[in-house]
């Protein structure tokens, strides 16, 4: 085995020995790196206690693993974090041959028990999968590893913020979150101190004494929520169920609290009804029980933690759960739709006063800051509903209709802020993506504000819509203004003056040209109007929007009465000239085409044979009937053409094909040389003519054969019409002489 064993090995232990312990932090990268190299002398079984005879691997190994246990246990602060990072490797590494060796956690620098964290929580996933590992590692030692957790996590009993980083607690929320469902039984007597502990991270405010960074709220509402596997037998889904329902009582006794200034139009349902408060004093709620969140005053804490209720919300549906629960939709909606409906419908004309009924106890500032974080609690019920579209899927069909109208009352009351609109378009392409070939009409005109407003940030960021100037104040306001006027503009009035264009930040602009995309293949074009999907078509080709291009060629747009208009393969073409997926597009549109074989003329030029007299006869009575009826065999055979349009809708585009063959002048002569006239019988014959069975010929070539039958039928009719005429004329002459 020696032959084959890894230089890194005996490098490992010489650095370990001969590195000054100081240094050795610097040296770790170096150091794991030589480890992640001796992957097959770690995880070969070795004896504990190797003997004098025994191979080099096993004598190497055992050094290797003395010397960290060495490091581990000095006084050395950097050699013991040294020790943990090649303890967390040779675990990743050697597996079960490492495991078996661990040694059990001891109190040490921040660092140093963060790292160790990481490290416990590696070998306890690791060890889970063989019963005897688990019974001699990790049921003894991983009672002291929750007490030791929470030791660090949990306020002082003065009500003292703890003095554990923020960091170190995150990373201790995350390795309890993924320990407790492969060890439930031993978390189980610590679940309500852990409750307690995280019970000032779940839903923060403006009110506490610190603030809360928002990764370590996220990893303390898991923790929670992962707490229902602790259950005993099947009692996970009801802790799930009681979980959810205390947050929606929390949160309609804080919507109580914060909308007292609105004589509100919800009336609530699923047991949950507006109660009564006080109207005196600020707002307020919250309470100092383990099962309540924190106490708070004010609107803006309110709203705060109004806001924090919705996104703990999602986070209960977003998580995995131990067994199959059943969520309350109705129950959620319904929480949703208490706050969208505070909004305004037309916000350029109405003021929040106008739009809403107020309460007029309630006092002006606490209205205005009311108004002014409805937009923030807006957001969060949006993305609160799109977790729920997400999680559910084609479950919640049901609820588009009711979602869109808050969607679109909600994007119209905010349209001025980008941070209400980047959100819309984010929900409404993931709607779209569920549901948007079953929107009806209704719905999809609703949306016409909505992605007006997606075309017009698009074209603002790409430069292509400038805003627009405001007015120019008259010469009476600019006198009594001019002494509070800026003293620059006499100096440089042309050059003071500077066209910023406004761009989108990018998120907002990867919103809006997402639902670009999918607004032609997942909406009903039958119900989308034509200068919106021209719109859509018109920003895509301004911002070289290249998916949005594609998606509009392969759902051309049609109108009600089945017209196809023009596409934009072209502009597609032209910006991306060298795509591999556009040459596969265009080879495939080329194909569904009616293609002519090599040194085939096309059938308007193919010659007709008729005689001379007869052609110069019959073109003279072709002229006149071009003009009541100017239909060829050109328009027959195009695509998109009808039969008769009427005058008002003339002009509209109408789709023609672009890998068409299209006649050259001279072509176009020939064809209308060739042509057979269009004649007026005047004769009541019960048969049509047969030159009608010309206009109706399913293929070209029957089209073309019978033009020498056809003359010959309208020879003897024009025979007969001139006997008839001269019997008349006849008769008219005998009436004279009696």
């Amino acid at each position: 085995m020696s032959a084959s064993l890894p230089p890194d090995l005996r490098v490992l232990c010489r650095k370990l020995t001969s590195i000054p312990p100081a240094q050795l932090p610097h040296a770790l990268p170096s150091l794991i790196n030589h480890v992640l190299h001796c992957k097959e002398p770690l995880s070969t079984p070795h004896e504990q206690k190797p003997k004098d005879k025994s191979t080099e691997a096993s004598q190497l190994v055992h050094k290797l693993k003395a010397s960290v246990t060495t490091l581990l246990n000095g006084r050395n602060r950097d050699a013991r974090f040294a020790a943990i990072g090649l303890i967390k490797a040779m675990v990743d590494v050697g597996g079960w041959e490492v495991l078996r060796g661990t040694e059990p956690w001891k109190a040490d620098p921040i660092a140093s028990k963060e790292l160790a964290i990481v490290t416990l929580t590696k070998i306890y996933m690791l060890v889970h999968p063989y019963q005897t590992l688990v019974r001699e590692i990790a049921t003894p030692t991983i009672p002291a590893f929750i007490t030791a957790g929470v030791a660090l996590i949990k306020k002082s009993s003065s009500g003292e913020p703890p003095k554990t980083p923020f960091s170190v607690i995150e990373t201790i929320c995350d390795a309890f979150s993924a320990l407790i469902p492969l060890y439930p039984a031993t978390f189980r007597p610590f679940a309500s101190q852990l409750r307690t502990a995280t019970r000032a991270y779940l839903a923060p405010t403006q009110a506490d004494d610190y603030v809360i960074p928002s990764s370590l709220t996220r990893a303390s509402r898991r923790l929670v929520i992962t707490l229902h596997h602790v259950a005993a037998k099947s009692g996970g889904s009801d802790e799930w169920a009681k979980l959810v329902g205390n947050l929606l009582k929390e949160f309609h006794a804080t919507a109580d609290q914060i909308l007292r200034a609105v004589d509100e139009s919800w009336d609530g349902s699923n047991g949950y009804t507006r109660s009564k408060v006080a109207l005196d004093g600020e707002p307020f709620g919250g309470g100092s029980s383990s099962d309540s969140l924190p106490e708070w005053s004010g609107i803006s804490a309110g709203t705060d933690r109004l806001v924090g209720l919705f996104q703990y919300l999602s986070d209960c549906i977003r998580y995995p759960t131990k067994a199959p629960v059943t969520i309350p939709t109705s129950s959620l909606v319904d929480a949703a739709s208490r706050v969208f409906l505070i909004a305004r419908l037309s916000p350029k004309s109405q003021t929040w006063d106008q739009a809403l009924q107020t309460n007029g106890a309630i006092g002006r500032e606490e209205k205005e800051e009311l108004w002014s974080l409805i937009p923030d609690i807006h957001i969060t019920a949006l993305r609160f509903l799109q977790v729920l579209f997400q999680r559910l899927g084609q479950n919640t069909i049901a609820l588009v209709p009711e979602t869109l109208d808050h969607l679109v009352r909600v994007v119209k009351s905010g349209i001025n802020l980008p941070a209400v609109r980047t959100t819309g378009y984010s929900v409404l392409k993931d709607i779209l993506e569920l549901a948007g070939p079953t929107l009806s009409k209704p719905s999809v005109d609703m949306l016409e504000a909505l992605l007006g407003a997606c075309c017009r940030d698009l074209q603002q960021d790409a430069g292509h819509l400038k805003e627009t100037k405001k007015p120019i104040a008259s010469s009476t306001d600019s006198k009594k203004n001019s002494l509070a006027a800026n003293a620059d503009l006499f100096l440089n009035p042309q050059g003071s003056v500077v066209d910023e264009t406004p761009t989108l930040e990018p998120e907002h602009k990867a919103a809006a040209a997402a639902l670009l995309i999918i607004v032609p293949s997942r909406l009903p074009q039958q119900h989308l109007k034509p200068s919106l999907r021209g719109l859509v078509d018109q920003t895509a080709i301004l911002t070289r929007n290249r998916d949005a291009m594609v998606s509009s060629v392969l759902n051309p747009f049609k109108d009600q009465r089945g017209r196809v208009y023009p596409s934009i393969l072209p502009h597609l073409t032209q910006q991306f000239p060298d795509d591999r997926d556009l040459e596969m597009l265009r080879t495939n549109l080329r194909a569904g085409t009616q293609v002519l074989a090599d040194g085939e003329a096309p059938l308007e030029e193919l010659p007709v044979e008729l005689e001379e007299e007869e052609e110069d006869e019959e073109m003279g009575d072709a002229a006149t009937d071009d003009k009541i009826a100017p239909e060829t065999n050109e328009d027959l055979f195009k695509p998109g053409t009808l039969s008769a349009v009427p005058q008002a809708e003339k002009s509209l585009p109408i789709q023609s094909n672009p890998f068409e063959h299209k006649p050259t002048a001279d072509g176009e002569a020939r064809h209308r040389a060739a042509s057979p006239p269009k004649r007026k019988h005047e004769g009541t014959d019960p048969t049509p003519p047969k030159r009608q069975v010309r206009e109706k010929a399913s293929s070209p070539v029957r089209t073309v054969a019978a033009p020498a039958a056809v003359q010959e039928d309208e020879d003897d009719d024009d025979d007969e019409s001139v006997h008839l005429n001269m019997e008349l004329e006849d008769d008219e002459e005998e009436d004279d002489d009696e």
